[in-house]
């Protein structure tokens, strides 16, 4: 949402029009149909953290995949690369508070889950379900905070530049950066917890992922005909979630842009073993097609928590606050 719509929004506000009336910003005067789109183009500012950043974030030590390599040995080696990301992310989150940091964690997440969902299937039940639960624990933590993070850089921070001494952008921002240090809060509780448990029961799986490779052994196969069916699964799954995504319906977008950011990671994981259609031609679409989805997003969840801060504003001082925004 860029700094032109949320202005011309608060405008409307010190005109007295009835909050729940909003449901979409107000184009201003003279702005065009591109700012009456969900994804109004603005330039990004300098103190932003980028939403679309580079998804591969490089280990200084990356494991080394070939073709022949079963399937969960290579999960052993991938995903203990993420834990050592995540654990080095979330030492720097409890210890200061910077969007980057939580932007690491996330991607660090995303890449373990990106890992899970494509060798899972060689791996165990048990312990495959049990990745699955915690890292998406993980990722549902951070929603929140990250959403807020975005929301003041991207939405807020341009509209300030653009009017600095309205009151209403002003008490906006207030209530955004109140709910954005509440939900922080609520945040490093978890990922406290987190530290003590499940991250140690994660490391001893991996410590222990001779046997279940062992275990695995018989379905498991080699890394570089398995990745290339899992790529062909997550291309398909992509296809037919960009199908309902055309509908307009929100929550279908949202999906489609994780399936495609997890298949964007896969690729990026097992690059040593996938032909160039998959990493060079594939990714490359996959690259463009996030940022746009990405802008999409952003704009659906910049509407919601403006409303939110909106609404807020009106509510009386007794009134009890307005629980947080579901996780984007």
């Amino acid at each position: 949402m860029s700094g032109h719509c949320i202005t011309g929004m608060c405008a409307l506000q010190r005109e007295g029009a009835g909050l729940s009336t909003i449901h979409a910003p107000v184009t201003p005067r003279g702005s065009g149909p591109a700012c009456r789109r969900l994804h109004w183009k603005h330039p990004r500012p300098e103190c932003a953290p980028e939403r679309m950043q580079p998804a591969m974030i490089a280990d200084t030590h990356p494991p080394p995949l070939r073709r022949k390599t079963r399937p969960a040995a290579a999960f052993a080696a991938l995903t203990q690369a993420s834990l050592a990301r995540i654990e080095a992310s979330l030492a720097q989150l409890l210890r200061r508070d910077e969007p980057e940091d939580l932007h690491a964690l996330r991607v660090a997440v995303r890449h373990a889950r990106a890992v899970l969902w494509a060798l899972g299937p060689s791996l165990p039940r048990q312990e495959r379900d049990r990745w699955k639960h915690d890292l998406r624990m993980l990722a549902r933590a951070t929603s929140d905070v990250r959403d807020w993070d975005v929301f003041l850089a991207e939405t807020i921070a341009p509209a300030r530049k653009l009017e600095p001494d309205d009151t209403v952008l002003s008490a906006i921002a207030d209530t955004a950066r109140e709910r954005r240090d509440t939900a922080r809060q609520t945040m490093l509780a978890a990922l406290a917890g987190y530290r003590d448990w499940p991250l140690p029961a994660l490391h001893r799986d991996l410590a222990h992922l001779a046997q279940l490779a062992a275990r695995a052994r018989n379905g498991g196969g080699r890394l570089g005909p398995f990745a290339r069916k899992r790529v062909r699964r997550g291309r398909k799954r992509l296809r037919a979630l960009a199908k309902a995504a055309r509908r307009g319906d929100p929550r279908a977008v949202h999906e489609q842009r994780i399936a495609g950011k997890r298949l964007r990671y896969v690729i990026e994981a097992f690059e040593p073993v996938l032909p160039s259609r998959y990493t060079r031609d594939l990714h490359r679409k996959l690259v463009k097609g996030q940022a746009k989805l990405g802008r999409l997003v952003d704009g659906i969840v910049a509407r919601r928590l403006l409303a939110d801060c909106l609404q807020a504003q009106a509510m009386p001082d007794e009134a009890p606050p307005r629980p947080l925004p579901g996780a984007s």
